[in-house]
């Protein structure tokens, strides 16, 4: 039976691995902290997963057949107060993996690579030969993790993979996260729970996919792909403020009147636009199954049921 060890099973994308993992028989073990909580359907594997601590972690999952590794501090901001830590995180603790599957070269590693490694790129469109150009801490150490991934294919011949992800939501994302923070304040916009909603710089371009979509690649990497770099993308851009007045539409609010803007929350090195071309991947037969229009409907339609059986709530 395949084996499957997932670091950052509780994440959006770990949780939808699972699912898709889980749906195809295969056992899937989740690398997490004591007391985090898991799908019932994960074995778990309670450990601290570092740098130093990998070669015994993964004599403790057994015999793997692939990592699928998510596991990251994936907030920009947060990269900002936490650099160090974040470099750790990211790059040191992605760079053993690789190079402990170098070594054994019987385990298939898929890790979560970010399009913030291609930093302020003049490509309009990027693609897995775009030049690396991080330009925050984040980007940095995702930047690193990603060339050790790639050292530990061509130089060890471990059988590794970067998926470069550019914006994966979904109604899993947690609402500290830009489009989760929309569809939710608008949804209690719309209820009457909050007068306005407040955000930073909406002119920037991303493009957006379903984390469900993403954890699709991930697998498809992990059990059946050539090994090698692919880009995971819908190919459009959308900005910030399409999202706005996408939920906006969806819930008949004028985005003019419910959204301002906090000077506080512009970033001082945001990219101003990152969209990705898939050309590789979907030549595996990969393909988004969601448009932008129906992602924003369908996690604000979540959202939506979610305040209000919240409000029902004794």
């Amino acid at each position: 039976m395949t084996r499957v060890l997932v670091t950052g099973v509780g994440g959006q994308i770990g949780s939808f691995v699972a699912d898709i993992l889980g749906a195809r028989g295969f056992v899937v073990i989740g690398a997490v902290r004591k007391g985090d909580r898991v799908m019932a359907s994960v074995t778990r594997l309670d450990t601290v997963l570092t740098a130093d601590t990998v070669g015994r972690v993964l004599d403790e999952a057994g015999s793997l057949d692939a990592i699928i590794h998510l596991a990251a501090e994936s907030s920009v901001a947060a990269s900002w107060q936490a650099p160090m830590e974040t470099f750790d995180q990211n790059a040191r603790l992605t760079a053993a993996l690789a190079f402990e599957v170098g070594r054994s070269k019987s385990v298939r590693l898929v890790h979560m690579s970010s399009a913030e490694i291609f930093g302020p790129t003049q490509v309009p469109i990027q693609n897995e030969s775009t030049p690396l150009a991080p330009n925050n801490p984040y980007a940095l150490s995702k930047a690193t993790a990603h060339l050790a991934v790639k050292l530990a294919r061509e130089g060890m011949g471990a059988g590794a993979s970067n998926l470069i992800g550019y914006l994966a939501e979904s109604e899993r994302r947690p609402p500290r996260f830009v489009f989760r923070k929309i569809t939710r304040g608008l949804a209690e916009v719309s209820l009457g729970l909050k007068p306005k909603l407040q955000l930073g710089n909406t002119s920037v371009v991303r493009d957006f996919c379903h984390a469900r979509d993403v954890a699709a690649a991930a697998v498809l990497l992990a059990t059946d792909a050539p090994v090698g770099d692919y880009v995971c993308a819908s190919g459009v851009g959308h900005s910030i403020w399409d999202i706005v007045l996408a939920a906006c539409a969806h819930l008949k609010l004028d985005a003019a009147k419910v959204v301002e803007t906090d000077p506080s929350l512009f970033r001082p090195t945001d990219i101003p636009s990152l969209v990705g071309d898939s050309s590789k991947l979907r030549a595996l037969g990969w393909a988004p199954s969601m448009d932008f229009k129906a992602l924003v409907e369908s996690v604000v339609d979540h959202d939506l049921a979610e305040l209000r059986a919240q409000s029902a709530s004794p």
